[in-house]
């Protein structure tokens, strides 16, 4: 294991996906065992994630001299898999972010597509996945910092259900969005972690139909985006016959008021702590002056559209989306804007949702579906499904 771990010190050189493996692999190699599903799987963890005796910093330089006691449920459950821990992978500071270009840790590199973001705030999950560093790595997912990075490193991401996973040991940022999310190269290996990690019963569910958004939805989106929405399209209309329309979403409005929660929420996970960078210390201040006369209004909105995606859904449609409507953008420029359009919505809903790479895509591409409560087995299996559909 020890020459995986110098691989891993290599590949950090070049992409830069940990915060310091310097100060977070002598603690982690000592800590390992080696049984279980998991033997031998490199497993990467964000480092909101708690792992004893390993700094719980969430991307905040002030917190790299806060130890975590013990570790999270989700890690403990990882090691009695047998699972290879490697933390601190790198992340947005605070999770509030949108490149992992961290003032404290640095910038991470996208492998896929080098010169551009890995995409944020799990980027350095993605990043070690897609460099080949780890077997699978862990995030946590807002607004879709998990299925973003996965798109666009050109990797599998999948966002557990609000009732999958709890959030114990996890650095919160918006509890009434936040959700853990994992990120593999291949479905099978997104499924073998994903049953030694989590404790709760995933419903055997039978996905029978689909909805799909309307082609107003995509007229934004990048060509290469809509060509692998259409092929996937085709493909599931092969599987399960023509889809139910999804309706009219705004889907903008919605990532606007969720975002707005988000800074909201954020005062109380984030206000307290100390050295701060300046960018998000402004966020947070804009969260303070949210008043109850501006968040109720945006929490009925999102309250309207959980419960309209959940009933359509019911308990056995998926729902197809773009993932992201352009692929990665160019280090040195601006995140766009609507990074978590097509993202959001499962987070507002607290449902699961894979993010499926587009094979070969140069640059990486993706879409993504969002199940019902439970079906993360199903979700899996069909973005496997449509992987081997030619």
């Amino acid at each position: 294991m020890k020459d995986r771990f110098d691989r891993i010190q290599d590949l950090n050189a070049k992409y830069r996906f940990c915060e310091d493996c310097t100060a977070s692999l002598p603690v982690d190699l000592a800590q390992q065992s080696f049984s279980g599903p998991l033997k031998d799987r490199v497993i990467g963890l964000k480092p909101n994630i708690q792992v004893a005796g390993q700094a719980w910093t969430a991307g905040i330089g002030a917190r790299a001299g806060v130890v975590a006691k013990a570790d999270a449920p989700l890690v403990a459950r990882l090691r009695r898999a047998g699972a290879v821990i490697l933390s601190r992978l790198a992340m947005d500071e605070g999770a509030l972010g949108a490149s992992t270009n961290n003032p404290h840790f640095g910038r991470c590199e996208n492998p896929a597509f080098l010169g551009h973001s890995a995409g944020g705030s799990s980027g350095g999950s993605a990043a070690a996945v897609a460099a080949g560093a780890v077997d699978a790595a862990f995030g946590s997912d807002t607004m879709g910092s998990v299925r973003i990075p996965a798109a666009y490193c050109g990797v599998y991401g999948l966002k557990v259900g609000a009732e999958t996973m709890d959030m114990a040991g996890i650095f919160p940022l918006a509890p009434s969005l936040d959700s853990l999310g994992l990120f593999a190269k291949t479905p099978q290996m997104l499924r073998s972690v994903l049953d030694a990690s989590s404790e709760a019963r995933m419903a055997l569910r039978t996905i029978d139909s689909w909805m799909a958004c309307d082609s107003e939805a995509l007229s934004g989106c990048h060509p290469d985006v809509i060509s692998f929405y259409e092929s996937t399209h085709a493909a599931l209309s092969g599987l399960m016959g023509p889809p139910s329309a999804l309706g009219p979403v705004d889907f903008a409005g919605l990532r606007n008021d969720a975002f707005l929660l988000t800074e909201a929420e954020a005062v109380t996970s984030l206000g307290g702590e100390e050295g701060l960078s300046l960018s998000l210390r402004k966020l947070i201040d804009y969260g303070r002056k949210l008043g109850s006369e501006k968040l109720s209004p945006v929490k009925d909105r999102l309250a309207s559209a959980r419960a309209t995606l959940i009933a359509g859904l019911g308990g056995t449609r998926i729902l197809l989306l773009p993932c992201v409507a352009q692929p990665s953008f160019a280090h040195g420029t601006a995140a766009p804007k609507g990074q978590a359009d097509f993202t959001a919505l499962a987070n507002i809903a607290g449902l699961p949702a894979i993010s499926i790479p587009k094979s070969g895509a140069q640059p990486p591409v993706a879409v993504q579906l969002i199940g019902p409560n439970g079906s993360e087995h199903a979700i899996i299996d069909l973005a496997q499904r449509l992987t081997e559909t030619p």
